[in-house]
């Protein structure tokens, strides 16, 4: 794999006001100061100790991730990306990503956020309806949600992503429509929506295993799924990969780089890296992070550094390529590997998937009916 492109940047942020019922993510309850003032001058150290093997590689996207990164305190936060610059070759147009939740956001967080280069700003805003939102778990209410955008727009932020949510137990048709439809009546350039998945170790599943919460209907999933589409559309969003509709040109440069078989390098605790032709992550476990750091090495999970063989790589690379609208180019794919796609993979799937599975313009893609069956056709080439 050639190691000249781009890379990009994801920095973890594992702390949350409050856990929500239904999150998996690496993260947890933190209100600590000292504690989040440590973890980012660990952080801080990190992004130095990496630097070293990948400063000489060009920086187009940054996205800060989480947890809740807007818990930090705005001058935390300032100094992560201070650090950022010195140590990165960061480039001028990149794209730079900070989640927020909006009960965390503040006047004085946006504006520095803007000050240190963030230009693009991550809303987990899920619901528009407050019994929705304390089901789920949330620190936020609607209100929160309507004047933490609108007070982004007013610092400076053009570039918005807002999170929605569906599927989720006791949530109508009609709440549902009702906040795609005042999502898109704000306007972000960005939208992604995630149906509800029951995941092991959330409160969730412990209701769920113990027969007291029942997951929705695939058929309803599927219904508020293509009804938020169809909203979007109409008011101008591109629907360009599974979960992710934007307005023209606003497409997540960052999230692309997963879905395109591109690099990126993880920094914090628990992020995960492709770079090199590796895949790696670092340690989940706090002690150890925080332990490596002070050791001045980097916080690597040596036991999840991963050298697949080129044939499960072309799986990752078709397996993540179909999930954008556009699918993948087969040349892109003989220009990773040197092999021809229809050499290596049987191309009677195509017969097997039809109208579901198509291959059209040098391009392999899903059709929408495909999307609804994604996991299933995707695990072919895995």
């Amino acid at each position: 794999m050639m190691t000249t492109s781009k890379l990009g940047l994801y920095l973890h942020i594992p702390f949350c006001a409050k856990k929500c019922r239904y999150c998996d993510f690496l993260s947890f309850g933190c209100s600590d100061s000292k504690a989040l003032s440590e973890y980012a001058q660990a952080l801080i150290q990190e992004i130095r100790i990496r630097s070293k093997d990948w400063c000489f590689r060009d920086v187009d996207t940054v996205y800060i991730g989480g947890g809740t990164p807007s818990l930090l305190s705005a001058w935390d936060m300032g100094k992560i990306m201070d650090a950022l610059y010195d140590n990165f070759n960061i480039s001028k147009e990149a794209e730079i990503t900070i989640e927020g939740n909006p009960a965390t956001l503040s006047d004085e967080k946006m504006e520095r956020y803007l000050r240190k280069g963030v230009n693009r700003l991550s809303l987990g805003v899920q619901s528009f309806e407050n019994d929705v939102l304390r089901y789920l778990g949330r620190i936020h209410d609607k209100n929160d949600a309507f004047t933490s955008f609108q007070r982004a727009k007013r610092a400076g932020f053009s570039n918005i992503n807002m999170d929605v949510m569906f599927a989720i137990p006791g949530q109508s048709m009609k709440m549902w429509a009702d906040t795609v439809r005042q999502c898109i009546f704000l306007k972000p350039s960005h939208i992604s929506l995630y149906s509800l998945q029951i995941e092991e170790g959330t409160e969730f599943y412990e209701l769920y295993k113990d027969g007291k919460m029942e997951a929705v209907p695939e058929s309803q999933d599927r219904e508020m799924y293509h009804k938020a589409l169809a909203m979007m559309k109409e008011a101008g969003y591109k629907h360009y990969e599974i979960s992710n509709a934007a307005m023209p040109g606003c497409e997540s440069r960052h999230n692309l780089k997963y879905w395109s078989y591109a690099e990126y390098l993880g920094l914090g605790l628990g992020a995960s890296s492709f770079v090199g032709g590796s895949r790696f992550k670092n340690t989940s476990r706090m002690h150890e992070y925080l332990t490596a750091i002070r050791e001045h090495t980097a916080p690597v999970d040596r036991e999840s550094i991963e050298n697949y063989s080129q044939r499960e790589e072309m799986g990752i690379f078709v397996f993540t390529g179909l999930r954008k609208a556009e699918g993948f180019s087969l040349d892109h794919f003989h220009h990773v590997f040197r092999k021809e796609f229809f050499d290596v993979y049987d191309a009677d799937i195509l017969k097997k998937y039809k109208g579901l599975l198509i291959c059209a313009d040098g391009r392999l893609y899903l059709s929408e009916r495909g999307m609804d069956v994604s996991n299933r056709i995707m695990a072919e080439f895995v």
